[in-house]
């Protein structure tokens, strides 16, 4: 999060948060794991006034610096995610929380989120300190760990390649075996590269991570790392996860794309029909029966203009995909060519 204000989004203390309810509706987000959110008591309420009929936040803070140091938080969409059967543990405050949730029904969900300190010296604590709270309360293994982690554990995740501080990298593994989590798109992308944080130095690295229990790895799909419209130093990771025993959803009715309103050629096309169907309902040419009335004339055209519009966004949408492969693919090379580890 870098904080909880922006100067680009208004002078409100809480000015970034209308951006996070924005990117969870609009994305269909059920959970968001943030980081660095500086909320202090007085923040919390402010927001949850304001964005609570969207929104449910549970925020852990940093006790001595609460408003300018760490702080995270779970945002649960009320449209999506269950907000009521819910149990929280801070293990660390302001630094590592979890949240146990009900998910379809009456599975049950746990997750872990993390933020951890920037300095490598801190780690081994930090994950030991994690690893002996989770023994003490006898917490079952999550299903979800995920946040940001100001390290890395694999070579290609850094550009420059190179490895991390080897004791930091050690307790970090040391935890993940004790909770049985793994880094599945590593996993199953073992020589690809993907950078969510961009340093002062020009530096790239995959900080930001989301492991997975070995069990959900092929319940989860739609792996995503991108730019939000939240103004954040980090790029945002993210991931779908389908249980066995989630019901279908299908695609939802279809609607027409706004962008098909400034389509000159289409809208010509919809005025002659219109045209046409107006000409026939006020100057019927046959006496009136099942093919031959208002009603269903007008059910044709709706029809026809429904065609046409569908037409013209695939014609639309293929060239805007078409690009959007060109630059996927660019970028692609770029990210794993051998010039980058020459940075």
């Amino acid at each position: 999060m870098r904080g909880r204000t922006s100067p680009q989004l208004g002078n409100s203390e809480i000015s970034k948060w209308a951006a996070v309810s924005q990117v969870v509706k609009e994305n269909k987000i059920g959970i968001l794991c943030v980081q660095e959110t500086h909320l202090t008591a007085e923040h919390e309420s402010q927001i949850d006034s304001i964005y609570s009929r969207r929104i449910k936040i549970i925020n852990s803070r940093d006790p001595h610096r609460p408003g300018s140091s760490a702080g995270i938080a779970f945002i649960l969409n009320r449209e999506i995610a269950n907000t009521v059967d819910l149990e929280t543990i801070k293990i660390i405050p302001g630094r590592a929380m979890v949240l146990k949730t009900k998910w379809h029904n009456q599975e049950n969900l746990l997750i872990l989120n993390i933020y951890t300190p920037n300095n490598h010296a801190q780690h081994p604590e930090f994950w030991g300190k994690i690893s002996q709270t989770w023994y003490e309360k006898n917490l079952p293994s999550p299903d979800f760990m995920m946040g940001d982690f100001n390290i890395t554990e694999d070579i290609l995740d850094r550009a420059p390649a190179r490895p991390d501080n080897d004791n930091a990298t050690e307790a970090l593994r040391d935890l993940r075996h004790q909770l049985n989590v793994q880094d599945t798109w590593r996993l199953n992308n073992p020589t690809s590269r993907l950078f969510t944080y961009n340093s002062n130095t020009n530096s790239l690295s995959r900080l930001d991570r989301i492991y997975t229990a070995p069990s959900h790895e092929r319940n989860t799909h739609n792996w995503e790392s991108c730019t939000s419209v939240i103004p954040l130093d980090h790029r945002m990771v993210s991931v779908r996860h389908a249980p066995v025993n989630a019901p279908y959803i299908g695609k939802g009715r279809w609607t027409w794309p706004t962008s098909l309103l400034h389509d000159k050629k289409l809208i010509k096309t919809i005025s002659t029909l219109g045209k046409l169907t107006q000409q026939k309902i006020l100057y019927p040419q046959y006496p009136r029966h099942e093919t031959e009335n208002p009603q269903y004339f007008w059910e044709s055209f709706k029809n026809q203009i429904s065609q046409e519009a569908r037409k013209a966004a695939k014609e639309h949408l293929n060239k805007i995909r078409s690009h959007i492969e060109r630059l996927e693919s660019d970028l692609e090379k770029t990210r794993n060519g051998p010039q980058q580890a020459k940075l």
